[in-house]
């Protein structure tokens, strides 16, 4: 017989076995989408990561009393009515979005306020999991690629080569270029996003210093991604279209990826060094 201090995760893990079934089809298809385009192939990290997040926090769980709460009744029918309502306007993020807040609500009225504060990363982290609405990414996409386009023609102008825009379309003497929504580093966005709250969530003391840091890891991966664009079309002038190929191509991506790691870890040392200079301060 379970006890009576373990009752509560007995039914959290019984009823979160048929939010699961409920939940089933629109889980099956998002994984679908993370094995099928690999821009989303990230999805099948974070699950893992929120996983890992929550076993470090196995001795603050057993420290924190179980305290069922009526009140989490209300986020777990906010989440039913988000999964319906996603299915009443056909809008596939709202009813993934729905699980997080399903989930949450079943937390809340089953273990407590305190258990679901210490949850709150880590299911808030499987957001990150759930693939953008493509009307949001196309938005984006369209007004990066105009500026990418105009910052790679002003400086490889600046530089002495000869190159002519018009809109998004690089004209050089030798080929003929389009910054497509691809080449904008949209869809890398979001992982960039995913990977930089993480590790503000690990490296950084407060709530300031780590939302300084999510914030700047958007421009720094754009900026990172501009510097690809650039190199990437210089190249094209001196070596003609065969440096656009599937292989370098890559490669490419994977230094800017580099590129943009090593500025975050830069950048987050000096939000920590700002922030204990701060501290100092401030202690008499």
């Amino acid at each position: 017989m379970p006890t009576t201090k373990a009752l509560p995760y007995y039914k959290f893990v019984f009823l979160s076995l048929l939010v699961f079934v409920l939940y089933f089809p629109e889980l099956s298809v998002m994984v679908s989408d993370w094995a099928d385009k690999k821009e989303y192939s990230h999805g099948f990290l974070i699950p893992l990561i929120s996983g890992y997040i929550i076993w470090t926090k196995r001795e603050t769980f057993r420290k924190s009393p179980v305290m069922p709460d009526l009140k989490g009744i209300f986020i777990l029918l906010l989440g039913i009515a988000l999964l319906m309502l996603g299915h009443v306007a056909f809008e596939p993020y709202t009813r993934r979005f729905s699980f997080i807040i399903t989930i949450l609500g079943l937390i809340y009225l089953l273990c407590g306020s305190r258990i679901v504060k210490i949850l709150l990363f880590p299911l808030g982290y499987l957001i990150f999991m759930i693939p953008l609405p493509y009307v949001i990414i196309k938005t984006i996409a369209v007004s990066l690629r105009l500026v990418s386009a105009k910052v790679t023609y002003t400086i490889l102008k600046f530089s002495g080569i000869p190159i002519w825009r018009e809109g998004v379309n690089l004209e050089l003497p030798n080929i003929s270029l389009v910054v497509a929504d691809l080449c904008t580093g949209i869809l890398s966005l979001v992982a960039i996003t995913a990977l930089s709250v993480l590790y503000a969530y690990f490296t950084q003391r407060n709530l300031i210093s780590r939302l300084a840091l999510v914030f700047l890891s958007i421009p720094i991966a754009i900026l990172s991604n501009m510097f690809r664009l650039i190199i990437t079309v210089g190249l094209a002038y001196f070596y003609g279209g065969k440096i656009l190929g599937n292989v370098i191509h890559q490669f490419h991506g994977t230094v800017n990826f580099l590129l943009t790691i090593f500025l975050l870890i830069l950048i987050s040392g000096l939000i920590r060094k700002v922030d204990l200079a701060l501290s100092k301060r401030k202690s008499p």
